[in-house]
């Protein structure tokens, strides 16, 4: 399992740049005049776009996070801070069923010829309990089971998301040391996220980590601790 350094408080200076620039993303408003630098070169350039494709390539495939279509990441450039990756995702359900349960709250039953309504009781729902959790969460009522298959949703799809900065960060060639690789996502319609006050998730590494660790002069151990995460 993945460890993750949370940043000191005190560095706001970077948090705010990088907030700023993605809700200014999210709105499509202007970004220029907050700081927001045109590429430096054609080159940059590609790379930007290489990577934005990438990242919606693994948002397509993921099996944890769910996104609204292709071209969902944004990337940009930022002179004191490196590139910024952002994009809107939520969770994925378990299957229909769970769908059903959550858009249809009723069963519609046939008894003696006549049709019912019956409205369940969420305590007492019967759902199937999900595999992995095994029997610790047979005696939880189905939006605690959710809940708890959300929770691990979550942290599969934080970890798909610090392996693309493993994989490909380091291709961010036209990047110099002591720049940034930085993913903003903006997390939306989940109650996981509403039960845990969050709407954004962002990652952080260092260029020059991610060329050291390419270069095996750093494990993959050593990468993933120097992983900056800060959530809000």
């Amino acid at each position: 399992m993945f460890r993750i350094k949370i940043p000191e408080r005190g560095n706001r200076a970077f948090w705010d740049t990088v907030i700023v620039v993605a809700a200014l993303l999210v709105a499509l408003t202007a970004v220029r005049a907050f700081a927001v630098d045109p590429p430096e070169s054609r080159k940059m350039s590609r790379q930007l776009a290489v990577m934005e494709e990438i990242i919606d390539q693994v948002l397509l495939d993921s099996p944890n996070f769910l996104v609204f279509g292709r071209e969902n990441t944004s990337g940009l450039y930022v002179k004191d801070v490196g590139m910024i990756f952002t994009f809107r995702a939520s969770l994925v359900g378990k299957d229909m069923e769970e769908i059903r349960k959550w858009s249809w709250p009723f069963e519609v039953k046939t008894e003696d010829g006549k049709t019912v309504i019956v409205i369940p009781d969420e305590e007492s729902e019967s759902d199937t309990v999900d595999e992995e959790a095994g029997e610790e969460e047979s005696g939880r009522s189905w939006k605690e089971r959710r809940l708890s298959r959300h929770d691990r949703l979550y942290r599969r799809g934080k970890t798909e998301l610090v392996d693309v900065l493993l994989d490909y960060g380091d291709t961010l060639t036209t990047l110099k040391d002591g720049q940034w690789v930085v993913i903003v996502a903006r997390l939306v319609e989940s109650d996981y996220f509403k039960e845990n006050k969050m709407s954004h998730l962002i990652l952080k590494a260092k260029i020059g980590d991610l060329r050291s660790f390419t270069g095996e002069k750093i494990s993959e151990k050593q990468m993933v601790e120097r992983i900056v995460e800060e959530e809000y």
